[in-house]
């Protein structure tokens, strides 16, 4: 054997010394460089009998290479471009070959087509792994005639058509089947016992329903089942949880299954930690007891009911996720006892209460100041009260939505020092009072912030750009939590675990709710309308330049909007309607070039509105400006030459220069009659020469008209 993977090997020379010695029967060199074909050279190695090179850069391929190759019974080369149709490709292998191929993985090389009827001819194939790829068409039944058969991927393809009995029947050595995110239909009989014992059965996106799969109920030795999406519109039958009691993975999700809960999951013997994904169903009953060794539970948008039991067990949970149901009470203090929870969803419920002080947490007499583990934390849409102290006890967090609740009390000033690495902060629709702290401000990592829907008065601080995270646009590789966090333990794969929390989270822009999962990184917001907020907009605003939505509606601020708003490049919603905003607008709105959504209604704004591309996009742009009587210009009626606007100036200036004007007219006017009352007075000669010109004008007009 001779093993040269990840040894950084870039070419394939004919002149390497290996191609000649006709004694080895491995060759390795997966994990390298090579980007040419296959030399002739290694046509001389006629003992090879396996050659490994996935996860190199091959684009093309010579298989008359390998023409000499009778005894090959393993070919890897996935994460290859290798971009061929797929009956071409097998049929340039050696046909000496075919009958005694044991082992052939052409897994995410971008190979095409269909597989062939004449598949049958390798009947010696265990293993065939083509998922990934660009493969259409219907499966053949041929396949079922390989026998021997103990892996079949056929995984992430465009395959359509139906899976029946006659393709399974015969595949008696099966143990893993991977048809997922295909087009396929599995009709197959619910009197039929298959002749396999899986342990890998992962259909997602594959046609099994509407009624649950019976022929299930004999695979006992599965420990990882996958039939999510699959069309089921059943009731989970009753031997489903002791017939897959061994199972480490099981997803049953998206579909619409119905049944209850058992009282109790602690039964599940599985010997490794295991994953439970049943959301989206119409399951029922009440929150079970766990499995000892249970790692994620994701039983959201179901139909549970009752209180959350107060010790449900699962010492190693990371992930409890049970949002959108219907459970009610109190959330209890054995929350505080998982020290490996990451992930706790509880949002659109109807539970009660404050969310448990961990740092209380006491077992007999003795106080164990516990700290809650969790990085995200998603409560939002309950019943939940008091004040948010507990979060003291909370210095993992990176996502805090306590939205939708009546929460109450200021906002504290520690938040900064207990909760350091705070990423996305949403309290919206609250009951939150006082003033917006400077040391919320200090939350270097913060790119989203909604506080919208609260008492909050005050003056937002100057130090808003503070929030680093605002300001700078990290997907440039800077360090953000949000993007590092819910990570999974090593040495587990995607296919053993889902992918990391993708739960969607709302994000309110653009006036709409909008639902993130594992965009939400490139979310970046600032919301505090609706509030009691007071004085001008601090100028430091407009350095928060990775912004992409801004709403500062329904408050009291005053003021001119900052001259330099225009920094917002990255902008796509702006909201300041329903203030006493007054000057005209700024032109470097015109520099934001993303803007989609504006909304400058409704304040004391004056003067021509600026002009540019964007502007002129928005959907119906005039409802952006309504309610400033002393706007003009496009996209308004209001034309600007007009003597009723004064452009680019206050509209209490205006008013008082008006005011001004008639007084000193009126002044004018009673001074110079004054001035001429006392000359006629007081100067007799002038007193005479006036009448006299008086007398000689008046004799002047009879004469003309006689």
């Amino acid at each position: 054997m001779l093993d040269l993977s990840d040894s950084g090997v870039d070419t394939l020379n004919p002149s390497y010394w290996f191609w000649d010695v006709g004694t080895i029967r491995h060759l390795d060199l997966s994990n390298n460089y090579i980007a040419e074909p296959f030399p002739d050279a290694m046509g001389n190695m006629t003992s090879l009998e396996a050659l490994r090179l996935g996860d190199n850069f091959l684009t093309s391929l010579n298989p008359r290479a390998l023409s000499n190759l009778c005894n090959l019974r393993e070919l890897v080369l996935l994460g290859n471009h290798i971009d061929q149709d797929l009956p071409e490709f097998l049929d340039g292998l050696p046909h000496c070959a075919w009958s005694k191929m044991k082992l052939l993985d052409l897994t995410r090389t971008n190979i095409s087509g269909e597989i062939p009827k004449w598949i049958e001819q390798w009947t010696d194939l265990s293993i065939l792994q083509l998922s990934f790829n660009r493969l259409v068409g219907s499966i053949p039944r041929e396949i079922g005639v390989l026998n021997k058969l103990s892996k079949l991927y056929l995984d992430g393809n465009q395959f359509s058509g139906s899976i029946s009995e006659e393709h399974l029947g015969s595949l008696v050595n099966l143990e893993e089947l991977d048809l997922s995110y295909n087009s396929l239909h599995m009709v197959i009989s619910s009197n039929w016992t298959p002749p396999f014992k899986l342990q890998l059965a992962y259909f997602p996106s594959s046609k099994l329903g509407p009624q649950f799969p019976l022929w299930l109920k004999g695979q006992s030795d599965v420990t990882c089942l996958d039939i999510s999406d699959a069309g089921i519109v059943d009731h989970l039958p009753d031997w489903f949880w002791v017939v897959f009691s061994n199972v480490q993975y099981l997803n049953i999700s998206c579909n619409n299954i119905s049944g209850r809960l058992p009282s109790t999951l602690e039964f599940m013997s599985s010997p490794m930690l295991t994953v439970f994904d049943l959301n989206s169903n119409m399951l029922t009953g009440s929150l079970p007891q766990l499995p000892r060794l249970l790692v994620e539970l994701d039983i959201s948008r179901n139909l549970l009911s009752g209180p959350l039991p107060q010790n449900f067990g699962g010492p190693f949970l990371g992930d409890l996720l049970l949002s959108e149901n219907s459970i009610n009470g109190t959330i209890p203090i054995h929350i505080c006892e998982l020290q490996f929870l990451n992930v706790l969803d509880l949002a659109k419920n109807r539970l009660t209460g404050g969310f448990p002080d961990c740092a209380e947490v006491s077992v007999g007499t003795k106080k164990l100041n516990a700290t809650f583990s969790a990085e995200a934390l998603i409560l939002y849409e309950n019943n939940l009260s008091g004040d948010i102290s507990f979060l003291q006890s909370c210095p993992e967090l990176i996502l805090l939505d306590l939205s939708h609740n009546k929460f109450t009390g200021g906002l504290p000033t520690w938040i900064a020092e207990r909760v350091p690495d705070l990423s996305y902060l949403r309290l919206r629709h609250n009951m939150f009072s006082g003033c917006i702290p400077i040391q919320l401000t200090q939350l270097a990592y913060l790119q989203y912030l909604d506080l919208a829907y609260n008492r909050i008065s005050g003056f937002v601080p100057h130090t808003v750009d503070n929030m680093k995270a605002m300001t700078q646009d990290h997907t440039q590789g800077l360090n953000n939590p949000l993007d590092s966090s819910y990570d999974r333990p090593d040495g587990y794969s995607e296919a053993f675990y889902s992918q990391n929390y993708d739960d969607s989270l709302e994000v309110v822009t653009k006036g709409q709710y909008l639902d993130y999962t594992s965009s939400l990184i490139y979310v970046v917001g600032l919301d505090l309308s609706c509030n009691s907020l007071v004085g001008e907009i601090p100028v430091e605003i407009t350095s928060l330049v990775n912004l992409k939505s801004l709403n500062i509606s329904h408050n009291q601020f005053n003021g001119k909007i900052p001259e330099t708003i225009g920094f917002l490049g990255s902008l796509e919603s702006l909201d300041l309607s329903y203030n006493e905003l007054s000057g005209g607008i700024p032109s470097s709105f015109s520099n934001m070039t993303m803007l989609s959504k504006l909304n400058l209604s409704y304040n004391n704004l004056s003067g021509r509105v600026p002009s540019g591309n964007q502007l002129q996009a928005l959907i119906d742009p005039a409802s952006s400006y309504i309610g400033n009587d002393y706007l003009c210009g496009p996209p308004l009626s209001r034309n600007c030459s007009g003597p009723e606007v004064i452009i680019g100036r206050n509209l209490d200036e205006h008013q008082a220069e008006t005011r001004y004007f008639y007084l000193g007219l009126a002044a004018g006017f009673v001074m110079g009659l004054w001035v001429v009352f006392v000359v006629f007075l007081f100067g007799k000669r002038f007193r005479l020469a006036y009448f006299h010109l008086f007398d000689k004008l008046l004799r002047a007009i009879q004469a003309s008209m006689t």
